[in-house]
């Protein structure tokens, strides 16, 4: 994914976002993902005060493609301090990958994966901090989102975690 293609997509979440931002009156988010092997642009939508979905499109350090993952969040206030919220919960998601794979080349079956385009989907979980500074509109989260992940070569965990930068409306 190159710049263009990223300056597009966070485009389109904005308008997204901001056409459903009139039809609620809880807080959205568009912004960036970085630091995990899913960095890339995240849009989170409110759809109670204390439920969130999140769309994350994003690209590891290591990869040739893409991964869309899609996660419902459950927010507690954190440690008594306004705005300082806690979140956990659990998705799933989908991607494509240009010249992946796991194991050394002695496997035939992973050597013929290197050139290969895979697909993969998984589960994944996750649990982080998020503060909205309330004197500008501008969120920031740490999270911790481990993920399970299927492709044609079997079955592999990941543990990935990151900090989100979000524009908040």
């Amino acid at each position: 994914m190159n710049n263009k293609h990223l300056i597009f997509a966070l485009a389109i979440l904005v308008l997204a976002f901001t056409n459903l931002s009139t039809a609620q009156a809880q807080k959205h988010g568009v912004g960036l993902r970085v630091g995990g092997y899913t960095s890339g642009i995240s849009g989170k939508f409110f759809i109670k005060p204390d439920v969130a979905l999140e769309a994350i499109l994003g690209t590891g350090f290591t990869r040739r493609g893409f991964q869309l993952t899609g996660l419902y969040e459950k927010h507690v206030p954190a440690l008594g301090v306004t705005g300082l919220q806690w979140f956990y919960g659990a998705g799933a998601h989908i991607g494509s990958f240009r010249g992946r794979y796991y194991h050394p080349r002695s496997y035939k079956r992973y050597e013929e994966s290197y050139d290969r385009t895979l697909t993969t989907v998984g589960i994944d979980g996750i649990v982080g901090l998020e503060y909205q500074i309330t004197e500008i509109p501008i969120s920031l989260g740490l999270d911790f989102k481990p993920f399970i992940e299927v492709n044609r070569d079997g079955l592999f965990p990941f543990a990935d975690g990151a900090l989100t930068i979000r524009y908040t409306f």
